[in-house]
């Protein structure tokens, strides 16, 4: 349950989306189209195609621009994204920020439960001397202004967190909850339909946390645990995508809309300029070197994840590898926000902290580096499009500085985020090693 501190600062994060949709209402209609926070798969616009096409009101029978957008996501923004009102039409998104607050806030309390039960008695009065106060998960997801500013802009990217934050949640307590890898299957299996590259950057953090189950309060070992995370996931993603068919996909064209709002991610269509470094490079390569520019940037994302997951297979928490490995993921996306820098960031804390992976200054400094590292990379692609575009005092090469500083700030905090927790790994075993000396 939330603290009444925890509603209160949810309460404050509620009025103040609500407040400023209602006082700037253009500002709003402003963020919908800014790249810094949508992109091709996941703007309003696209939302809002969906929402006519689903109600019936039109008679189009091609796959469209709409089709990017999740079924399932389209399903439930529709019935918001139909009016005009703006205030209503941020109603969803500030009810899934609210859900990814709750569900963030749950994963560290759960965690902090976790570490308790390991430890001892007197290691646990030790650290609550040293340690007094708690950082409210809550208030700093509602009131982060990146994240606030993700929410006016009626971005579909909240979904995206909201499902992230539940795999973690559901995958944290594997030892003890024997419907961990059927909850955490069909999460990630909703994540995969809904973006497909933080599913797979996670993937394999999660069958290293599976696998390093010595064996669950029920008997059941970790090889058994990740070959039910795997039939979970593909029994839910199978349903999905049947129940998408039959029920929900417009125009009755499965396959296409697959291709087109899944695929076409990896594949690098409909790009559009975003903060990612992945679409300005894009545009520099000859014709004939795009399939393997596709695959050697994509495909190195995939690595990182994979190798950043088996150096933390010994960890006390293997399950951290998956937060770094979507923050390399994010690195080298072909459609990024800065919404997504931030609330890797902030699960970073939360996981990070709730486990004892990080101190709790490390993970405040990293959260804070992020955020200040999005809030520069806004400002300064206000004055390098305006310099470029319109004033004509620029040239390209302006703007795509903004590029370079989001990939450089990215590997920053991942560089920044390994290091504490590698740091905190040798010391726990030189503490390990003196004690059975």
């Amino acid at each position: 349950m939330l603290s009444n501190n925890d509603l209160c600062l949810a309460s404050l994060g509620i009025l103040v989306r609500f407040a400023i949709a209602y006082i700037f209402p253009s500002l709003v209609a402003n963020l919908s189209n800014r790249f810094e926070f949508v992109t091709a798969f996941d703007a309003f616009n696209h939302s809002k195609e969906f929402a006519h096409l689903f109600l019936g009101r039109s008679n189009e029978k091609a796959i469209t621009s709409s089709s990017r957008v999740s079924p399932f996501v389209g399903l439930l923004f529709a019935p918001f994204y139909d009016s005009d009102n703006v205030v209503v039409s941020i109603v969803p998104c500030a009810i899934v920020d609210l859900m990814t607050a709750i569900v963030l806030s749950q994963l560290y309390e759960r965690g902090v439960m976790i570490r308790n039960a390991k430890e001892d008695e007197e290691q646990q009065q030790q650290k609550q001397q040293k340690t007094n106060t708690t950082t409210s998960i809550v208030g700093l997801y509602m009131l982060n202004p990146i994240i606030i500013l993700a929410c006016l802009s009626r971005t579909t990217k909240s979904v995206q967190f909201l499902l992230t934050s539940l795999v973690f949640h559901a995958a944290l307590d594997v030892e003890r909850n024997k419907r961990s890898p059927t909850m955490t299957g069909g999460a990630l299996a909703m994540l995969s339909l809904v973006h497909l590259p933080s599913a797979v950057a996670i993937f394999p953090g999660l069958l290293v946390h599976f696998w390093s189950v010595h064996e669950s309060e029920f008997g059941i070992s970790g090889r058994k645990l990740t070959l039910h995370l795997l039939l979970q996931y593909m029994c839910a993603l199978g349903t999905f995508v049947n129940v998408a068919d039959i029920y929900v996909v417009p125009n009755d064209e499965l396959k296409e809309w697959l291709r087109v709002s899944i695929f076409d991610r990896y594949a690098g269509k409909e790009l559009q300029p975003n903060v990612g470094l992945h679409w300005y490079v894009y545009s520099l390569m000859w014709k004939r070197f795009l399939t393997w520019y596709c695959i050697a940037f994509q495909g190195c994302g995939i690595v990182c994840s994979l190798a950043i997951a088996v150096r933390f297979v010994r960890s006390q928490s293997p399950l951290f590898s998956a937060c770094v490995g979507l923050l390399c993921s994010t690195a080298l996306a072909s459609h990024p926000t800065l919404g997504e820098l931030v609330f890797t960031t902030i699960l970073i804390l939360t996981h990070g902290t709730s486990t004892r992976v990080l101190e709790r200054s490390e993970a405040i400094a990293i959260v804070a580096n992020g955020t200040m590292i999005t809030l520069a990379i806004l400002c300064l692609s206000f004055v390098t499009l305006r310099a470029w575009l319109e004033t004509r005092t620029g040239n390209p090469n302006y703007f795509f500085a903004v590029t370079l500083m989001y990939a450089v700030g990215q590997v920053y905090v991942t560089h920044e985020s390994l290091t504490f927790a590698l740091s905190k790994k040798k010391k726990e075993k030189k503490v390990t090693t003196a004690k059975e000396e």
